[in-house]
């Protein structure tokens, strides 16, 4: 599912939370509802684990009728088990960090998945980050899929560059081809305080499971088997040594990605991870989530 355009039209249902019909349903453990809003509410009023339970219980159903990225599975497990405090730092942050993806779609010249969209949005997500530096990653992700010229040049593995190379090209900017640009704009990563402006928060957030269950399914092909190769690449083994304290596991994924790009030196990589902590500890969060680590990439952007 993108976000430039609502899901397949299906026939029309009533919402659980509000009453009103819809005939652009998200679904939600055999209830229907008509926005993020309402599917929000839904959340606070149960809770993040029953939450998560439901949206379980809706891949495991989904299943039945039709293949579920196992990326979406992944990720979904790592919610489940998440510790209550760091749960809650996400949660509340969700609120935030999409803020902009409206602003943000109206420069886009290539598909975006749902998610890779939220995390750069949430680079801009407490006012340090100019809109033209987020721009700036789009613009590198978005040639990465158009000129497979650009990939030799930033992507590290080979097996990585001949995905990347496919016939017919790539359907879209995945979170790794995103994690990619933005480790290549990191020019400046070293931490300095900033005064925080941070907005007032929406009254909804982007319904990720939903964004993976709704996904095209070639463009969630891609996704999944570019982001194998973190596996592949020992990426993730190399940046948990690297970290202090407590990672969201999205996050840890996100920043593994950094490493495959064959620019990305371990050196520039540790300043990254001293800059999202420091960014951490500076808001007296519980710990380092996707909103510290894309912060800390928008603010390394060169001016």
């Amino acid at each position: 599912m993108t976000e430039s355009e609502p899901g397949t039209q299906q026939q029309a249902q009533q919402c659980a939370m509000c009453g009103t019909t819809t005939s652009y349903p998200i679904e939600l453990n055999d209830k229907f509802y008509c926005s993020p809003a309402c599917v929000s509410k839904y959340r606070d009023q149960v809770g993040h684990h029953q939450f998560h339970r439901d949206t379980q219980a809706t891949f495991e159903q989904k299943k039945k009728t039709g293949p579920i990225p196992e990326r979406a599975l992944l990720y979904n497990s790592m919610c489940r088990r998440c510790h209550k405090s760091m749960a809650e730092t996400c949660n509340s942050n969700q609120y935030i960090n999409g803020m902009h993806r409206v602003e943000l779609r109206k420069t886009e010249t290539e598909p975006w998945c749902c998610h890779a969209r939220y995390n750069l949005s949430s680079s801009l997500s407490d006012g340090t980050v100019p809109l033209e530096a987020a721009r700036k990653i789009q613009a590198m992700a978005e040639e990465m899929v158009r000129n497979h010229r650009k990939c030799e040049e930033v992507v590290g593995p080979e097996g990585l560059r001949q995905k990347m190379a496919k016939p017919g090209g790539l359907s879209g900017v995945t979170t790794t081809i995103l994690d990619i640009a933005a480790a290549e704009m990191a020019a400046n990563p070293d931490y300095r305080p900033r005064e925080d402006k941070t907005p007032e928060p929406s009254k909804e957030f982007m319904v990720h499971y939903a964004a993976c269950v709704e996904c095209d399914p070639a463009f969630a092909a891609e996704c999944g088997e570019q982001a194998v190769e973190k596996e592949l690449n020992q990426c993730l083994e190399e940046v948990q040594g690297m970290t202090q304290g407590r990672w969201c596991e999205h996050t840890l994924h996100a920043l593994s990605a950094l490493r495959l790009n064959k620019n990305m030196r371990r050196e520039k990589l540790q300043r990254i991870i001293v800059s999202a902590e420091q960014l951490k500890a500076e808001r007296n969060d519980f710990g380092v989530t996707t909103r510290h680590l894309f912060i800390t990439l928008g603010r390394a952007v060169q001016a």
